[in-house]
Formats: C-alpha cells, structure tokens, sequence
C-alpha cells in the first residue's frame, strides 16, 4: 500500500512538472492566466510604431557577387632567408554578377600582381614595423583590383590578415 501511494504521488510531481514546463515554453496556453485584451494604439504610439518599422535595417535583395580568392601566403624575405609568412584572407566584390565570371578568370593574373607588390614591400616593411597594417593592405589590394579589374571590382574585402614569425627583425 504504501508503494502504491509513493508511485502514485511520483507519478503527479512528474505530471504537474511536465505540465508546468509545457506551460512555461508557451507550447500550453497558460489556464490561470488568461490574455489581456490588449488596448487600442493612440496615435502617437502608431506613428511611433510605423517610425519604428520604417527604420528598421533591411538587408540588401540581391546577394553580393563575392569571388573568393586563395589564401595569399606572402615569405617576408630579408638578407636572403625567409624570416616571416604574411597570410592574407580576401574577397573581391564584382560589380554586377555578370562580371563575376571575368574576375574568377583573372584571378591568378591579380593574386600574381599582389605578390609582386608583397614581396619587395615587407623587406623594408618589418625592418621598421612589428605588425601588418590592415589598412595599408585594404589599400594596396584596392589598387591592384582597379588596376587589373578596372571598374568591375567595386570593392576588396579583407577578411583577415596576419603574420607567422617572432618579433622585431634586427
């Protein structure tokens, strides 16, 4: 007998617990708390409301044509050993998508480019520098885009940039 009423008291704390989980959750309407009826909006609240609405952030209908290009791994070569990895991450946004394809086809003519630059840059670079400025690379990658691409590429994205070494070279 006493098991009985210990199983059956087990079995309404269970019950009661999964009732008031389902209740919590919003997946049962809640029968103790009935809804408000809610009051009309004056005006102010309305204006407020369509305020509210009308600059609220949208996001573009159209995706950008994003070309992704290879991971540039740019050596740091300086009195003939390669003493740091420059790793730059970026995208090239086409301007409209037909011209997507003709960036894809020149990408490696572009990636070539940008090395060309890199490599002579950063011998001088870390002599006087401890880190990569991201803003000076936006800035080179931004011109050789307009000068490979011309006015297909709106923009370069750079996505991450950062160097694999030990600290100031002497």
């Amino acid at each position: 007998m006493k098991r009985a009423i210990v199983i059956i008291l087990v079995m309404i704390l269970v019950a009661g617990g999964g009732a008031g989980g389902l209740i919590m959750l919003g997946i049962v309407p809640n029968p103790f708390n009935p809804k408000v009826a809610e009051k009309p909006l004056t005006a102010a609240e309305k204006a407020a409301a369509e305020l509210k609405e009308k600059n609220k952030f949208k996001p573009p209908l159209a995706a950008f044509p994003l070309v992704k290009m290879e991971d540039l791994v740019v050596p740091v070569i300086i009195d003939g050993k390669a003493q740091r990895r420059v790793m730059l991450i970026a995208r090239l946004v086409a301007t409209t998508p037909a011209d997507e394809a003709l960036v894809k086809a020149n990408l490696n003519r572009f990636q070539d480019t940008v090395i060309k630059d890199l490599v002579p840059y950063f011998q001088n670079y870390f002599l006087t520098h401890d880190i990569v400025d991201a803003v000076d690379m936006k800035a080179r990658l931004m011109r050789h885009a307009k000068t490979v691409y011309g006015e297909k590429v709106k923009d370069v994205l750079l996505v991450n940039t950062f160097e694999q070494g030990n600290g100031r070279i002497q």
